[in-house]
């Protein structure tokens, strides 16, 4: 144990130069970091107010509404709340999340590959090789996809739990169906993405991994379950219809590209594009794996982890190739991924792996390991960084009311972007009233009205499936097709209207399924805890 966790320290150590960006005071520029901001401050408001799971915000939207957490992982927001709560300003949090998503990636690899291949030099060498890749700075760096990088900090320890349950550990069915759905909540896709992977790395299944999966799921299903049954109500299918086609990368492209900090145009290249490289050590780790294993093709860890690793590495590849652009065609459900870069992530994860697996048989390991974790190291010295400080200060993102997503892709089919901040939650738009209002919460608001003359009122949130409208205790009924918001008819005189967002039978039925995962979940836990 003392010796895991000087290696461990040894690896937090090494992962100082990949996150020492992120101590640079303020934010900086990138694709997503303020759309992440912007959701952490949406977060903060939700959760104070009581809402959980949290689904709607009240305030994006310039104020109009927009279902941010019911289609986006929530995960990550929730985790810088803590250190939000901790102390943290809002940019400084998203950070947070950031560098903690650094250290779950050497901490989780490490302890994975040594229970893999019980091996503690091919464990820290594989640890290196996950983070030390140009997709995870693209992740961090250029990106700053938050969702992705948590997601790949908490993916290994998903692993971890499998090989731990076929060597018969208790506790592990539990420590996988925490991280299955820590994984599912912090990045969708990239759960969607390695789903196939574990599935396979997990074959033959025991009773303790269906255990894991179905509480894996459970536990999530308050997110998922809404997800993708409500899905049907935006605009993400016809806006990411087709998305993939401009995005496959050459084989050139994988082998080297200039890095940038800049968008993703890989049929038409522009200056400063980002960079769609694997990286070369990678690339000839994998290389080296072929001849590898027909070498020790007798050793049955060899043949069966390498054969596993090396179809994993190149299938990722070649889908991420035009030539795999049939497959996507036929094969719809591949749309939702929307970049094919994206499987980059089961590359590297399988690199990692080989440099282990290599490293343990090949001779002269101290100095193999050594050479090799200075050559990746090397390889992404210009990969650690950020492009620019931007640091405009919090009052900025306080001020932001964007919709957080890059195509407003999350808005209902009959609504649309409002480019200018709402004048009330209500408002009279036939009749002529005054409009005091008493509570202006994300999932209800009251408003005093007082209606000199009859006309229809709107509620100036966008319509989603759970809005109902009460006036004076009794339901009315509300159009919304023409203007995107509910609008109802009001009677002179005084009025107490009220708006509330509601459970559709979708999202009861999904909360009470991680309810109950989470009863039966800690229970178990629980008497296992006695047990021992």
């Amino acid at each position: 144990m003392k010796k895991d966790l000087l290696v461990i320290l040894l690896l937090i150590l090494l992962s100082t130069l990949a996150s020492k960006s992120l101590f640079i005071p303020g934010a900086f520029t990138s694709h997503d970091l303020t759309h992440h901001v912007v959701r952490q401050i949406s977060m903060d408001k939700i959760l104070s107010e009581g809402q959980f799971p949290p689904r709607w915000s009240g305030d994006l939207n310039n104020g109009y509404g927009y279902p941010v957490f019911l289609f986006n992982y929530p995960l990550p927001a929730m985790l810088g709340e803590v250190f939000h709560k901790a102390g943290l300003g809002f940019v400084d949090s998203v950070k947070a999340v950031l560098f903690t998503s650094i250290i779950l990636s050497v901490v989780g690899m490490y302890l994975f590959l040594k229970s893999l291949l019980g091996n503690k030099l091919s464990a820290f060498l594989g640890s290196i090789f996950y983070l030390y890749a140009p997709i995870r700075f693209l992740n961090i760096y250029v990106s700053a996809a938050v969702g992705a990088s948590l997601a790949l900090g908490i993916l290994p320890f998903v692993f971890l739990s499998i090989v731990e349950i076929k060597k018969g550990k208790k506790w592990a069915p539990y420590l996988g169906s925490l991280s299955l759905s820590l994984l599912i909540l912090s990045h969708n896709v990239t759960a969607f993405i390695f789903m196939p992977v574990i599935l396979i790395f997990a074959w033959p299944f025991k009773k303790q991994m269906i255990t894991m999966f179905l509480f894996g799921i459970g536990l999530s299903a308050w997110f998922w379950l809404p997800a993708i049954l409500e899905k049907q109500y935006i605009q993400f299918d016809q806006i990411y219809n087709g998305f993939y086609k401009n995005q496959f990368i050459s084989i050139q492209q994988l082998l080297h590209s200039p890095w940038g900090y800049g968008l993703s145009h890989p049929q038409n290249p522009e200056l400063g594009d980002m960079s769609y490289q694997l990286g070369l050590v990678q690339i000839l780790v994998m290389i080296i794996l072929i001849p590898f294993i027909w070498v020790f093709k007798k050793v049955k860890e060899v043949r069966k982890i390498g054969i596993f690793v090396l179809a994993g590495f190149f299938l990722s590849v070649f889908l991420m190739l035009k030539i795999s652009m049939s497959f996507w065609d036929n094969l719809s459900f591949l749309s939702i991924i929307q970049f094919p870069l994206r499987l980059s992530a089961i590359a590297i994860f399988c690199v990692s792996i080989a440099s282990g697996l290599l490293v343990k048989y090949l001779p002269y390991k101290k100095i193999l390991t050594i050479g090799l974790v200075i050559l990746v190291i090397y390889a992404n010295r210009n990969h650690w960084h950020t492009n620019e400080v931007f640091n405009p200060g919090e009052d900025y993102y306080l001020n932001l009311k964007t919709t957080t997503t890059t195509y407003y892709e999350d808005l209902p089919k009959w609504g649309k972007i409002m480019d200018k901040p709402s004048v009330g939650k209500f408002e009279m738009v036939g009749g002529i009233g005054g409009i005091k209002e008493l509570k202006d919460k994300s999932v209800q608001v009251i408003a005093q009205v007082e209606a000199s003359k009859s006309g229809e009122m709107r509620f100036n949130q966008v319509y989603f499936p759970g809005w109902e409208i009460k006036v004076d205790g009794e339901r009315v009924g509300f159009e919304y097709l023409s203007s995107g918001f509910p609008t109802f008819y009001l009677e002179s005189g005084k009025h107490l209207v009220e708006a509330s967002f509601k459970n559709t039978p979708d999202r009861n039925i999904a909360d009470l399924a991680s309810a109950i995962s989470v009863i039966i979940w800690g229970i178990l836990v629980c008497k296992l805890l006695l047990k021992s």
